[in-house]
């Protein structure tokens, strides 16, 4: 993240200090406005710059709000923090559609000049400048300004006596309340039950990536299992450690050791259970993701750093689905917070990001084969990918997987066979054999059960 410099508003009578040579020793950024009495830019050295200032004629009239965000890289095409700002523009139009704000993003060294007299000075040796002003249009009003790159809309809210609120702002009080009313109950059902099993069989998987397109597969053993280990099958029978699990005489996961693309350990977690009922899970740092229930929903709460993240599960046509707020602990950085949600529509999970849709998962049903699952994933409301698979049953162990070669929805299939999954005598899969960057790649998964 780029480093914040301090900006302060100098207030002076002339413009003499243009001037003056700057020191090289000058490490704070200020953004100056002065009252012009001489023609300034005879009085700047391009060479002490490096980079050109561009100039800016503010007339009166309208009321102004600049979005600043520069330094020494910056160009006059694109900035670090463009997507910040974005953000913040997009809150600005929507608060204030009716004040008729010209909205100006400076992203190079400027010079802005306006007409009450005043010059807002963007300029420095490599400084680096973020910030928000604010003019009236009003040549007996000053201009504003502001450090930080975020809750633009309250700083122009203070200056329009309005009070209106960013929309990350209002959203944080929202999540705030709605994960108040989930915590602390702990109303278990057979509801709960059911919900806590569905969350643990995405644990029980041999493998840590397995996507939903190949679940039906991986639902068809019925053996209770005690131990699972996953490995890459590498020539000379070399095994390359994946994923291990440990089972409870119940079938729960107990402990599951993660490994890296080496082999070597890379994570644990460990689940804890009362009355039959999973209560906490305990990372390999110690840190634990606390359980409770209510009802049909599953609540699971932990510290990630800087924040709390909230997440609820539930069963809905019998999909698992979740959704998850990540709030940080100090409001100051609620432009931060997450909310994320999961909904069933046209049998489809939808995934979104913010109340903004990111993906869609659509399946046909998973008893039912081919299985013909498509995924679409979006940016800015555009289809950013499509991919579209099937899963064939050849016979009672022996399943193939394709992918389509249609890059959208509309287009014809051409299916290529991309991996086949082979299962044991207790419908487990036994192996994964599949091609990834040109390379034939086998996964081989072990079990042992309880009688």
């Amino acid at each position: 993240m780029k480093h914040l410099l301090s900006i302060f508003i100098i207030l002076t009578l002339s413009f003499q200090g243009y001037s003056q040579k700057k020191s090289k020793k000058k490490t704070v950024s200020k953004t100056k406005t002065t009252t012009i009495q001489q023609a300034p830019m005879a009085a700047i050295s391009v060479e002490e710059e490096k980079i050109t200032p561009d100039t800016l004629q503010i007339k009166k009239g309208k009321k102004y709000v600049f979005l600043v965000d520069v330094d020494k890289y910056s160009t006059t095409v694109a900035y670090d923090s463009a997507n910040e700002y974005f953000s913040e523009e997009s809150e600005l139009k929507r608060n204030f559609s009716k004040e008729n704000l010209e909205i100006i993003k400076i992203n190079k060294y400027t010079y802005i000049f306006f007409e009450n007299k005043q010059t807002l000075d963007i300029t420095g040796d490599g400084q680096a400048f973020q910030a928000f002003a604010y003019w009236s249009g009003k040549i007996d009003d000053k201009v504003q300004v502001k450090e930080g790159t975020r809750m633009a809309t309250e700083f122009v809210a203070e200056q329009l006596k309005s009070k209106k609120e960013s929309s990350y702002v209002v959203n944080t009080k929202k999540y705030k309340k709605e994960v108040a009313s989930l915590l602390g109950k702990n109303k278990i059902t057979s509801k709960s039950k059911e919900v806590m099993k569905a969350l643990l069989s995405g644990y029980s998987l041999p493998f840590s990536d397995i996507e939903a397109d190949n679940i039906p597969v991986f639902q068809q053993g019925t053996a209770k299992l005690k131990t699972l280990d996953s490995y890459f099958l590498k020539k000379k029978g070399v095994r390359i450690p994946l994923k291990s699990v440990s089972f409870n005489n119940e079938g729960f996961p107990t402990a599951i050791t993660y490994y890296d693309d080496e082999g070597k350990n890379r994570s644990k977690k460990e689940f804890i259970y009362k009355d039959g009922m999973l209560t906490k899970i305990i990372k390999e740092d110690q840190t634990a993701a606390a359980i409770n229930y209510d009802d049909n929903k599953m609540i699971v709460t932990e510290n990630v750093g800087d924040a709390d993240e909230t997440k609820v599960f539930w069963i809905e046509n019998g999909q698992l689905l979740q959704k998850s707020y990540t709030l940080m602990a100090d409001d100051k950085f609620s432009y931060m917070n997450t909310f994320v949600e999961e909904k069933f529509e046209n049998n489809c999970i939808s995934y979104y990001i913010n109340n903004v849709v990111w993906t869609h998962n659509c399946g046909s049903a998973n008893n039912k084969f081919p299985f013909i699952h498509t995924y679409t994933s979006y940016q800015d409301k555009e289809v950013l990918q499509f991919r579209k698979s099937k899963i064939e049953k050849k016979n009672d162990t022996t399943f193939e997987k394709y992918y389509s070669e249609a890059e959208r929805a509309d287009q014809n299939d051409n299916y290529k066979l991309w991996g086949t999954f082979h299962l044991d005598d207790f419908n487990l899969v036994d192996s994964f054999n599949f091609t990834k960057d040109n390379e034939a790649k086998t996964i081989k998964v072990d079990y042992t059960c309880y009688e």
